[in-house]
């Protein structure tokens, strides 16, 4: 049994997190989509140091998406 030994365990670890780390990034991606757009919209806005009318109303929308996509993870149609 040579091939049983820490080094072939800390692989395995790695092979096995890593799938879950994919499987995860796989269901969320549309959730982390929206979160960076939702982000870019703020720098944007932000970038004068004011936030308008407008683009408060854009950021709220991007926030409203963000919901949508968690709900959809959770609560399949």
């Amino acid at each position: 049994m040579e091939w049983l030994s820490w080094t072939n365990g800390a692989y395995l670890a790695a092979i096995i997190i890593g799938g879950g780390m994919t499987f995860a990034a796989a269901k969320y991606k549309n959730l982390l989509k929206e979160i960076k757009e939702a982000l870019n919209t703020y720098h944007e806005a932000a970038k004068d140091g004011k936030i308008t009318e407008a683009e408060r109303d854009k950021i709220v929308k991007e926030v409203l998406d963000i919901a949508s996509a968690g709900v959809k993870i959770f609560w399949k149609w």
